[in-house]
C-alpha cells in the first residue's frame, strides 16, 4: 500500500533510529526503499544490520545527489502511495496509519503532510512546526513560501510517477513540485493537524547548510506562481511581495507599499478567482496584521482594503497566525 522512500548519504549518526521508526509503524502494509547514494561512512553497515523483509536496499554506484536518487526511488515504488522520509528524522508510530486513512477516504486529495516537532542533534524537542491545514490556505501560502514539510508528505504514486522531481530545482525540489501540482491540476492538498514526525534540526542539516541558496531559489520558483495572479512583476514589486511576508519591521514607506500590494493581490484574485476568496484574504490579512504588530501600529490593521470585517476571514487569519 505504501512505498517509503528513504535516501541515504553519510547518515550514520541518526540512520538506525530513522529506520527503526519506520519499521515500528502501527500500519504494516509498506515497503521501505532505502537508497544509499554512495555513502563513505558506516551507513551501508547500519542498513545491512536490519533483516526486515519489507526493506528493499538499493545502492547507487556513484553519488548522483538527492533529486536523481528520489526519482530512482519513484521508479522503483510499488505502493499506491509514496511516503517521504529523511535519514535523520523520526516517524511517530501512527504516521502512516493516519495518512493512509485520510487519502483512502478522500480521493480528490493528491497528497497530505502533517505537523512536526523539531528535535536537536541529541533528540531533545526544541520547537514545533504547524503548517496550515486546508487546501485553499495551502494553495494561497504557495504565493509566499512552501506549505509542506517535505519529510512529512505522503503522495499518490500515480501523481508522483507522472510529475517527478525536477533536476533544475536543487534544494528546492519539493516546493517546485508542489507549485507544479497546484498550477497544473485540480488535485487538493492537506496537512493533517497531528505531530507525525520529529524533524531533526542540526548543523549538518541540508536546510541549514544551504539556507541562503534555498532562499534565493525559492523566490525564483514562487514568482511565476504569483504572476499567474497579477501578471509580470518588476524587481521592485518582487521585493515588495516578499517583504510583505518578512518578519522584519517595515518603515512607513515600506508599510504603505506592502499594504497596496496585499490589496492588489486580493483584488486580482477577486477578478481571476484562482484561489478561494476567503482563504486568500485571510492569508493576506494575517500578513498585514504581522506588519502592523511589528510597527506597533495595531489600529492600522483596520485600514487595509481586505475584508477584515468578515468573521470567516478574520477567524482564518488568526488561525494562520497561530499555525507557526
Amino acid at each position: 500500500m505504501v512505498s517509503v522512500l528513504l535516501p541515504v548519504y553519510n547518515a550514520e549518526k541518526y540512520l538506525h533510529e530513522a529506520i527503526t521508526s519506520v519499521l515500528q509503524q502501527s500500519y504494516k502494509d509498506f515497503e521501505l526503499i532505502i537508497i544509499n547514494d554512495g555513502s563513505s561512512d558506516k551507513s551501508d553497515e547500519i542498513i545491512r544490520s536490519f533483516k526486515d523483509p519489507r526493506i528493499r536496499y538499493l545502492i547507487n554506484e556513484q553519488n548522483i545527489k538527492l533529486i536523481k536518487t528520489l526519482n530512482r526511488g519513484i521508479d522503483e515504488a510499488l505502493g499506491k502511495y509514496i511516503a517521504r522520509m529523511d535519514a535523520d528524522d523520526i516517524c511517530m508510530p501512527d504516521r502512516f496509519l493516519r495518512q493512509v486513512e485520510f487519502l483512502e477516504a478522500n480521493n480528490d486529495y493528491v497528497m497530505c503532510g502533517s505537523w512536526a516537532r523539531i528535535i536537536d542533534g541529541e533528540g531533545n524537542i526544541t520547537g514545533r512546526i504547524k503548517r496550515i491545514d486546508t487546501d485553499g490556505m495551502i494553495r494561497s501560502n504557495m504565493l509566499f513560501t512552501t506549505p509542506f514539510l517535505h519529510p512529512t508528505v505522503m503522495i499518490r504514486t500515480e501523481a508522483l510517477k507522472k510529475e517527478r522531481y525536477s533536476d533544475v530545482a536543487l534544494h528546492c525540489e519539493d516546493l517546485e513540485l508542489w507549485i507544479r501540482l497546484a498550477a497544473n491540476g485540480d488535485a487538493k492538498f492537506k496537512n493533517l493537524p497531528y505531530f507525525l514526525l520529529e524533524y531533526r534540526w542540526h548543523t549538518t542539516n541540508v536546510s541549514v547548510q544551504n539556507a541562503e541558496f534555498q532562499s534565493v531559489h525559492r523566490r525564483k520558483l514562487i514568482v511565476p506562481y504569483v504572476e499567474r495572479l497579477v501578471g509580470q512583476m518588476s524587481e521592485e514589486e518582487t521585493e515588495i511581495h516578499f517583504s510583505s511576508y518578512s518578519t522584519n519591521a517595515l518603515d512607513p514607506a515600506g508599510r504603505s507599499m506592502a499594504k497596496g500590494w496585499l490589496e492588489r493581490l486580493s483584488h486580482a484574485n477577486h477578478q481571476k478567482k484562482l484561489y478561494p476568496k476567503k482563504d486568500l484574504d485571510a492569508l493576506l490579512l494575517s500578513r498585514w496584521i504581522v506588519i502592523c504588530i511589528r510597527a506597533k501600529r495595531l489600529l492600522s490593521v483596520f485600514s487595509v482594503k481586505i475584508h477584515w470585517y468578515d468573521p470567516i476571514v478574520m477567524t482564518r487569519a488568526i488561525k494562520q497566525l497561530l499555525n507557526k
